[in-house]
């Protein structure tokens, strides 16, 4: 569908925006997206303060270059492209992308979200290293996972006390 000039424009001027105002900015391929799952991705997204965008590809490759980021070839833009700009947290939106690229395994073969890459400090890094990153633990989990590896060896000791005293 073409768009005018002038929308075009206004839309330039949205992406650049956004992406001066992100910590970080990742580029993702979602592939036949349901409408009502896209809706919850959108509304974790909004929980997380990150924005989730489908982008016009040319349009958002000049925005990259106007933001002073990375440029990156449009051949790697293909299907429908997201951009999530994260503000606060880097790895939230990626966390909750990977979380529903999962769940589309188990109940839609045909959907899919890909990695394509993104800015992390104004570089651009791939996205195998993207995918790693949506992998990493999260603060709260590394606490808890600690914090159980403190106590494992106080409640094993109690087991066998509590063991000795039966007998």
């Amino acid at each position: 569908m073409a768009i005018t000039k002038d929308k075009k424009k206004e839309l330039l001027k949205q992406y650049v925006e956004s992406l001066k105002n992100a910590g970080s900015t990742y580029v993702i391929k979602q592939n036949a997206i349901p409408v009502d799952v896209s809706t919850k991705v959108r509304k974790e997204m909004k929980l997380a303060d990150a924005k989730f965008n489908v982008v016009r590809k040319r349009i958002f490759l000049k925005a990259v270059e106007e933001a002073g980021l990375e440029k990156i070839d449009l051949a790697l833009l293909q299907w429908a492209t997201v951009a999530i700009f994260a503000k606060e947290e880097d790895f939230a939106p990626l966390k909750i992308i990977s979380k529903f690229g999962k769940g589309f395994e188990k109940a839609w073969e045909k959907s899919s979200f890909d990695f394509l890459g993104g800015w992390s400090e104004k570089q651009w890094k791939d996205g195998a290293y993207v995918a790693e990153l949506a992998n990493i633990p999260s603060k709260e989990e590394l606490l808890s996972k600690f914090m159980y590896l403190l106590k494992y060896p106080v409640q094993s000791f109690a087991c066998v006390l509590d063991q000795v005293a039966k007998k």
